[in-house]
């Protein structure tokens, strides 16, 4: 069973003008980056929904941490294949072009 949206290379066997390949690395690059953006906003919303334990405190810095650690979890998620929701935002966006 093939899902259109979980797709790994939508360009397969397309041959794209050096600027059309320009503009859909960018393409590509910004629906990868929102995806990273939307896995750590759901990260970060589903470790504010458990209770914190003080046992390492509650400074700016472990604040801080936590948010870093959060953003790197979710830059190697998207890096490895994500959820998919960036090669459905790719594929929807280049349907419109």
């Amino acid at each position: 069973m093939e899902i259109r949206g979980m797709m790994p290379n939508p360009d397969k066997g397309m041959e794209l003008s050096p600027a059309r390949r320009k503009e859909d690395r960018e393409t590509k690059e910004a629906c990868k980056q929102f995806e990273t953006l939307f896995l750590s906003q759901m990260m970060t919303q589903m470790k504010a929904s458990i209770p914190q334990n003080d046992l390492f405190g509650d400074g700016k810095e472990r604040q801080m941490y936590e948010d870093m650690l959060g953003q790197e979890q979710a830059k190697a998620w998207s890096d490895s294949g994500g959820i998919g929701l960036a090669n459905l935002l790719y594929q929807q966006l280049r349907k419109n072009q």
